[in-house]
């Protein structure tokens, strides 16, 4: 059962590189005092977390987060196109739950 488990938790990464790109990889994580393996899974986690980090954060300047504040602040305009066309929304969703309740075999 912990093998099941122990499997379940890791999964396997593989990578084929030429041999001069290997032999730079083994000799950098051997003067870290690190397998191959160790050494390409932390450069790999770091670079991820940049990337993530990258993508995922929005930058703005001092002035742009102030106008996005004062404007979030504002209570919310009436916007009758849209409560109308979420209305008609509804109504259709309403009426194609009804139909298909009462048709046989739903």
């Amino acid at each position: 059962m912990a093998l099941t488990k122990h499997a379940d938790q890791e999964k396997r990464l593989v990578a084929r590189a030429p041999a001069d790109i290997h032999r730079r990889i083994q000799e950098a994580a051997e003067l870290q005092g690190a397998t191959v393996s160790q050494f390409l899974l932390e450069a790999a986690l770091a670079r991820a977390d940049e990337v993530t980090e990258r993508v995922t954060r929005i930058e703005a300047s001092r002035e742009a987060f102030d106008r996005m504040m004062t404007a979030l602040d504002q209570p919310a305009r009436s916007l009758p196109r849209l409560q109308r066309a979420a209305d008609r929304y509804k109504e259709t969703v309403d009426a194609a739950d009804s139909q298909g309740a009462t048709e046989p075999g739903a």
